[in-house]
């Protein structure tokens, strides 16, 4: 099925690379298990806003560094979406999804960012990426060319390591991502917009990552396990990514594990 472009509107999103690159792994499904969902709030200004043009605004009010680094993982998030599409043999899709960024002027802006910080440009990763799939490789040369992009992206959030609370911040921006993105893509039921399903899906993905990375960080120490336990309820909403049919869950779950994410976030200092 190709999927009609969604109208998007630049934004600025995101979460710190580490050095656990995800194209290691055959899927993101690798790291899905089962987990008993909560009762969750009803954040309908989130939901109101999901799918890539409510992203717009989101880190309006997030420091410099939270919203670089914010900016860094939700492209990485694209492509980490597109290779599951691409795995799925949705090749026109993911191909599409990897060219997002550039086409709504996001890869730009970061460009410059990353400039200014006198780090690696993505740019060359990413046409790479997107030519392999383009060219129908196999998919080791894909995840090849995927965990080269995370390479670059990794190096790019470096020079943000010690700013421990932005790159929490970045995280809950993510989550809040994850969270838009899966309201947006879920309809009467239904999974209406595979990009959308899983690009929620690589950002919860990404953002699992980098809390687990910052529990090694003193400041973040006690406050990321926290997250973590709260993101493993994150689970429930996504089955096989490579099934036929993907797995519509409850939007409220996510909407709730990204209110909770900010709220432990509030105890970083």
């Amino acid at each position: 099925m190709t999927k009609t472009p969604r109208q998007t509107q630049p934004f600025r999103w995101g979460a710190i690379a580490t050095s656990v690159t995800l194209a290691a792994t055959p899927a993101l499904s690798s790291q899905i298990t089962p987990h008993i969902t909560l009762a969750t709030p009803n954040l309908w200004l989130i939901q109101d806003q999901g799918g890539e043009a409510g992203e717009a605004g989101i880190t309006d009010n997030a420091s410099t560094d939270a919203a670089y680094l914010a900016e860094l993982a939700i492209i990485e998030g694209h492509m980490l979406a597109a290779r599951d599409l691409y795995a799925r043999g949705k090749t026109a899709e993911a191909v599409e999804l990897s060219i997002h960024p550039q086409q709504e002027g996001t890869l730009d802006a970061l460009r410059a960012e990353i400039a200014a910080h006198k780090a690696p440009d993505p740019a060359d990763a990413i046409t790479a990426f997107t030519a392999a799939m383009s060219a129908g490789s196999d998919q080791a040369n894909v995840d090849a060319a995927l965990a080269a992009v995370s390479q670059v992206f990794s190096a790019d959030a470096a020079v943000e390591a010690d700013e421990v609370r932005a790159r929490f911040d970045a995280v809950t921006l993510l989550v809040k991502a994850a969270a838009g993105e899966y309201a947006a893509s879920i309809e009467n039921g239904a999974v209406a917009d595979p990009m959308g399903w899983h690009e929620a899906l690589a950002f919860v993905a990404i953002a699992r990552r980098d809390l687990t990375d910052l529990t090694a960080a003193l400041m973040s120490a006690k406050a990321a396990p926290k997250a973590l336990e709260a993101l493993a309820e994150a689970d429930t909403v996504f089955g096989d990514p490579m099934a036929a049919d993907l797995l519509a869950g409850d939007p409220q779950i996510l909407l709730g594990i990204a209110a909770r994410v900010e709220l432990i976030a509030s105890s970083v200092r």
